[in-house]
């Protein structure tokens, strides 16, 4: 039977439209995403023989989980033949309860109730009657890769007290969340030495709490007994986004891995405590406000730049704490539209010379020393008298020959301590 003549039209519709049909190729299936396991699990995996019969200890935080979110707490404790005698907390504390800055009074994990040794409190040194009795410390924190965030300050001084006390400190590594390949920012004047600036590198170090570890022993603490457990699949250039990993904020202002950048960017300015670096809202460090602020000026002369892989957008709003509290703020907001090609210290760098452009008569800079002439925090942070001076007189800042001789010795001394590709 024909189909009735209304059906007409749309059979033709639909059989001249086959017609036209071209077979299209397979679409190419997209390259698999390398399976990368952080060091917890490659311990667990493959060294528990090493540690039979061990006392342990174990410096941790929120971070220290495997890809299960299981804790390293209960993981160490779990492996056979060990024995987790006690624990140590960095800033924020064990279970990431503290503030920035807040001392942490800690002697028993209510979770596990392993006695707790705090590290940000009264010291923040392993004092050497907590390492009595101990083989080893484990050492099990996600970094940001900027050198202001103090847990790396954190392992070096766990380093320098078990070389002293002749225990030996295992690095359970995790990834830098740049990638591994962000190297800038203001090299480390020696007198300007701090808990927020323990070691001579740059601002942004490009390396991996393990990396790190290794270039400690080999350049302060050659006798402590270090052992590496490497990450497994992971290589430079994977930022945490590349990893298909949960992300664990390693405070309450690095609520995603993405703010690792935008501390690198933002996290010295807001040590002047003259601007707003977005603490107070739900998108830390990613603005810069002030009440006599132009923000979209600022955005202007920003964007004029043509920085890499970042765009600046002026916006308006209120943080509800941090500097500027309760005040309707004008500023930018840095949205990164390339992870790949941005430069966060050099994003840093340029924010704070446009700044000094364009509002040269609040001064901003200049009171980098305190009344008593010692380093005020955003010194310590920016690490360099030379470019303080440079923004205290309304300059852009830029590195002397000098600092660039320093950070080139830099690039040289961080390839020794590589252990990825």
């Amino acid at each position: 039977m024909l189909p009735r003549p209304a059906l007409w039209p749309t059979l033709i519709l639909v059989l001249s439209m086959a017609a036209c049909t071209v077979e299209q190729p397979p679409a190419p299936e997209a390259a698999p995403v390398a399976e990368v396991l952080p060091g917890v699990e490659v311990l667990a995996r493959d060294h528990v023989a090493e540690l039979q019969g061990l006392r342990l200890g174990l410096l941790t935080n929120p971070t220290g989980v495997n890809r299960r979110l299981e804790s390293t707490i209960d993981v160490v404790r779990a492996l056979p033949g060990t024995e987790l005698v006690r624990l140590f907390s960095p800033e924020h504390g064990l279970r990431g309860q503290f503030f920035a800055g807040d001392k942490v009074d800690e002697q028993r994990d209510p979770v596990s109730g392993l006695p707790v040794v705090s590290l940000y409190g009264q010291t923040r040194r392993p004092p050497p009657e907590s390492l009595q009795g101990l083989d080893a410390v484990l050492y099990d924190i996600q970094d940001v890769g900027s050198r202001s965030y103090t847990y790396v300050s954190t392992l070096t001084y766990l380093m320098e007290a078990c070389e002293a006390a002749g225990v030996a400190v295992w690095v359970l590594d995790r990834p830098d969340p740049m990638g591994g390949e962000v190297v800038g920012g203001p090299m480390l004047d020696p007198d300007l030495l701090s808990f927020i600036g323990v070691h001579d590198v740059p601002q942004v170090y490009g390396m991996t709490p393990g990396e790190w570890a290794q270039m400690i022993r080999a350049e302060r603490t050659p006798d402590v007994e270090l052992k590496v457990i490497p990450l497994d699949g992971w290589r430079r250039g994977m930022n945490y986004g590349d990893l298909g990993w949960i992300w664990i904020p390693p405070s309450q202002h690095i609520p995603h891995w993405e703010t690792s950048y935008h501390y690198a960017m933002t996290g010295t300015i807001g040590e002047l405590r003259r601007v707003n670096e977005g603490v107070g809202t739900p998108t830390p460090f990613e603005l810069i406000g002030a009440t006599w602020l132009d923000g979209r000026a600022l955005a202007d002369r920003l964007n004029r730049l043509g920085l890499s892989g970042i765009l600046f957008r002026p916006l308006s709003y209120t943080p509800r704490y941090g500097t500027g509290a309760g005040e309707t703020l004008q500023g930018v907001q840095l949205h990164v539209s390339d992870f790949g090609a941005v430069d966060p210290p050099a994003v840093g760098l340029a924010v704070m010379g446009a700044l000094v452009r364009q509002a040269p008569e609040q001064h901003l800079f200049r009171d980098y020393l305190k009344e008593d002439g010692s380093a005020t925090g955003f010194l310590r942070a920016l690490g360099s008298r030379a470019m303080a001076e440079q923004l205290a007189a309304n300059q852009l800042p830029a590195r002397s020959e000098s600092e660039r001789s320093r950070f080139e010795e830099f690039l040289e001394r961080r390839k020794n301590y590589l252990l990825y590709p």
